[in-house]
């Protein structure tokens, strides 16, 4: 029971938190080098919006697609009794947990932008 334990919390630690991580990472380091090449700029709501609807599901889709094949790889080269990820299919949990990270890092960004735009 304790190994099986321990596998599921490495597969959410490699597999979950790691890209999210990675994810809050680069969005922060564009948000941040965004302003430091242009001050004015970032406080836009042009550039807030790019950052929300282009920035942010791009690296999630880098950073999570790299998990998905590597989870998969691995399942697949283990011979694990385990579903295969691909083909993916419909996942309510998949889709609910995608959201929540998305809506998670848009609220995140919008704090840091609100905040330089009320120095503003």
């Amino acid at each position: 029971m304790a190994v099986f334990v321990f596998e599921i919390v490495s597969e959410l630690f490699l597999f979950v938190i790691m890209p999210l991580f990675a994810t809050v990472a680069a969005v922060w380091t564009f948000w941040n080098v965004l302003a430091a090449i242009d001050p004015n700029e970032v406080k836009s709501i042009q550039s807030f919006l790019t950052v929300i609807v282009v920035v942010v599901p791009f690296v999630m889709l880098v950073f999570y697609g790299l998990a998905v094949v590597m989870y998969d790889q691995l399942m697949t080269a283990s011979g694990s009794w385990r579903a295969v990820f691909l083909p993916l299919k419909e996942s309510p949990w998949v889709i609910l947990g995608g959201a929540v990270i998305y809506f998670g890092l848009t609220v995140w960004t919008w704090s840091r932008w609100r905040k330089l735009a009320i120095s503003q």
